[in-house]
């Protein structure tokens, strides 16, 4: 066991008082924190590192990703959604390899490391792949194999298949990894495979990662078929009866938040991606007064081009302070909350997200004693508006330090670099068909 002191930091613990603490301590023993404040006469630490003029807090959770998707970064830039997919995301996803998975995950694992993301919750393909990369970086994860329903087309497997996989990496890594299913979205599922999804994942106790009501155009698409809104349509077949993560539902109805709140749906809010593809601005204050529990993703980097939640945090607000014509929208630590322990609660690691005695030891360590932080008057300002990837310090996950100094302890990264070069280049020769259509009215 390994005990570890921080001292003479600021920490921001997101505690239920949110604390903020000037000039303090933090124990941790092994996984686990200690005491935060000042740390008992009775413990004593192996490493003593002194953190003046740092801001401890809790690690970020990126709520909604495609982490190998680092692939398509700047691939289909300036079109609306529906050429987005069709003449870009999915061409380039014909050429998809296990091995462009293996080694964009890490790529984008080094990149969320690096700006203090400690898990995230990944829907995507060969998802296997990014179990055994979580195991060797030391981050948290949510998986979901995505999964169309389809016959044809399909880069997923089966329904009993995606049991099998659940089951087989579900706490695995000490209890770093957590599964769900992954079923596309309701404009490109069957009504029948996601009233089956539903089925198995609530008899089986398996959670559903879902995108949802992205588009006005779903949204009346759903009303046309079904005479239910997207959301409502997952309520209806059971979807929302197990833990569920529905990413994006910018086009939320009062009705529908009122179903999101009473379900305890997870809503993953991904503003760079609404934000650069003109989808809408989602009702985030409203689903917070609702309690809905609302956090933060990037999606992946073909629609956002960067795994960065400092970004989100501020497009978040700014979306909602322009769309509101309110300078006090999403004020104070909303955005770290909702970046943090939303996150992780939205991902299933409910003993993340704080600092508190009991807690799980997941940190990072900002380096707040720079230029552009100067003066602080406000910490929780100074961590949403100040705050950019390179200014994170340390990051730390169940008392194992995965970066040190900026200096990466778990991911060998010019290697990483290397096989993804050498993976890209053989999926950029191979020839590209498009594989999947998007038809879904007006986008």
């Amino acid at each position: 066991m390994s005990n570890i002191l921080l001292k003479n930091a600021t920490i921001v613990t997101l505690n239920e008082d949110d604390d903020i603490l000037h000039n303090a301590s933090l124990a941790i023993s092994d996984d686990r924190i200690v005491a935060v404040g000042e740390a008992p006469a009775s413990f004593t630490p192996d490493d003593v590192i002194d953190l003046t003029g740092k801001i401890v807090m809790p690690g970020l959770y990126n709520a909604h990703t495609h982490a190998a998707m680092i692939f398509a970064r700047g691939y289909a830039e300036d079109m609306p959604l529906d050429r987005w997919f069709n003449e870009g995301i999915w061409k380039l996803e014909s050429a998809l390899s296990r091995e462009m998975v293996r080694w964009g995950v890490r790529l984008a694992m080094i990149e969320m490391i690096r700006g203090g993301v400690i898990g995230f919750a990944d829907h995507y393909f060969y998802m296997d792949e990014v179990a055994q990369a979580v195991l060797e970086s030391g981050m948290r994860a949510n998986l979901a194999w995505a999964v169309f329903g389809h016959d044809e087309g399909e880069v997923g497997i089966t329904v009993p298949e995606t049991v099998e996989f659940v089951q087989r990496w579900q706490d695995a890594g000490e209890g770093r990894i957590r599964t769900m299913f992954g079923p596309h979205s309701p404009y490109l599922c069957s009504d029948e495979f996601l009233a089956r999804t539903a089925a198995v994942a609530v008899r089986e106790g398996i959670g559903i990662h879902i995108h949802v009501a992205e588009t006005a155009g779903q949204v009346q698409a759903s009303v046309d078929a079904y005479d239910m809104t997207p959301i409502e349509l997952l309520h209806d077949r059971g979807l929302f009866e197990t833990h569920t993560i529905a990413a994006h539902a910018i086009h939320s109805s009062p009705i529908d938040i009122a179903i999101l709140a009473q379900s305890d749906v997870n809503v993953a809010h991904c503003p760079s991606t609404h934000m650069r593809y003109a989808m809408g601005v989602t009702p985030v204050p409203e689903m917070l007064a609702a309690g809905v529990n609302v956090a933060l993703g990037t999606d992946g980097a073909g629609s956002s081009v960067a795994y960065n939640l400092w970004r989100e945090m501020r497009l978040a607000v700014v979306m909602q302070r322009q769309g509101r014509h309110d300078p006090a929208a999403l004020g104070g630590l909303t955005p770290l909350h909702m970046a943090a322990r939303n996150g992780a609660r939205a991902l299933g690691f409910a003993q993340s997200g704080v600092l508190a005695p009991g807690r799980q030891a997941d940190l990072i360590v900002i380096a707040a004693d720079q230029p552009h932080y100067q003066p602080i008057h406000n910490v929780a300002a100074a961590l949403v508006w100040n705050t950019g990837p390179a200014d994170v310090q340390d990051v730390m996950v169940a008392g194992r330090w995965l970066m040190r100094g900026r200096q990466l302890l778990t991911l060998d990264e010019a290697a990483i670099r290397a096989n993804f070069d050498q993976a890209l280049a053989e999926m950029m020769a191979q020839p590209l068909v498009q594989f999947k259509t998007y038809e879904v009215g007006e986008t």
